[in-house]
């Protein structure tokens, strides 16, 4: 593998415990990468260790919890980490918020659930793991084609600098959206700024996979999503999404960062992803909003 340092990675997954996150986390382990795997609750941890000990690569795997919901548990992971002198080559930022709450839901430290899980939470915990990630080294987002316009689930995307947490007008679908726009500014800025020094970021969809909303479901929607669903063609199997999220975890050191792969190819995101200053005004204020939970 061009630019790529001899040996395996060691790979950070966040939302390990179910999903596109474990099945990613399966290949990568089976392929002899050394894992962390950071999941929200230690619930998962005894049948995750159990699943992980059976694979036949023997790979080491280290399970931690992790809220990025929460600032202050994202400060004890990445102090853990850094105490431990742990090394990372990439960080898979795959945790996410599939259904928003149906009514605002504010993290401890005031952020909009959502906006925290996908955009500002991963940033706080890029930043703090900084010093124990090599160089070169890869941050992969999670994306969705859902934050360009136009795109049905729900109202138009609109992200809103006088109100970021939506407390005027939120809806959960475009609270979504919203999301997962941010986390294009978020990472485009990254680039921008630690790009230079060889930690690249990138953003990618890996499809419309139906089964993953599936198992956060429950009734009807639950059998529209686990078996209507995953039959449209323009789904994509768990499987399939998984293997698009390894193919980046594995992806060239000496690539460029910077990139958007909408589950095909890479391509532009939307304008407003692209727009730097929108995208330099969401990082100072995502810091601004870090600051004042220390």
């Amino acid at each position: 593998m061009s630019g790529a340092r001899p040996g395996k990675r060691s790979i950070l997954v966040t939302g390990a415990s179910r999903g596109l996150g474990l099945a990613a986390a399966r290949v990568l382990a089976s392929r002899g990468h050394s894992l962390t795997l950071a999941t929200r609750s230690p619930e998962a941890h005894p049948a995750l260790q159990a699943e992980f000990a059976g694979i036949g690569a023997q790979p080491r795997v280290r399970l931690e919890c992790l809220d990025l919901a929460s600032f202050a548990s994202i400060r004890r992971f990445s102090a853990a980490m850094r105490e431990r002198n742990e090394r990372f080559d990439v960080i898979l930022h795959n945790a996410g918020v599939i259904f928003a709450a149906p009514t605002q839901r504010l993290t401890e430290d005031g952020i909009e659930e959502t906006l925290s899980v996908h955009a500002v939470g991963p940033l706080l915990l890029s930043h703090l793991l900084l010093p124990v990630l090599n160089r070169p080294a890869r941050l992969v987002f999670v994306g969705s084609e859902l934050h360009r316009p136009g795109r049905r689930f729900g109202p138009e995307v609109c992200f809103r600098f006088d109100d970021p947490n939506m407390d005027a007008h939120y809806h959960p679908r475009r609270a979504y959206k919203n999301s997962k726009l941010a986390q294009i500014w978020i990472a485009r800025e990254w680039q921008r700024r630690h790009g230079g020094e060889g930690v690249h970021a990138d953003v990618v969809c890996p499809g419309f996979v139906p089964t993953t909303a599936a198992a956060r479901s429950s009734g009807l929607q639950r059998f529209v999503l686990g078996r209507i669903m995953p039959l449209m063609p323009f789904a994509n199997s768990l499987e399939h999404g998984a293997q698009i999220l390894v193919q980046w975890c594995e992806r060239p050191f000496d690539a460029p960062g910077g990139q958007y792969f909408d589950g095909r190819r890479i391509v532009s995101p939307s304008a407003d992803a692209m727009d730097e200053a929108r995208a330099a005004t969401f990082w100072a204020w995502a810091e601004s909003a870090m600051a004042a939970r220390p």
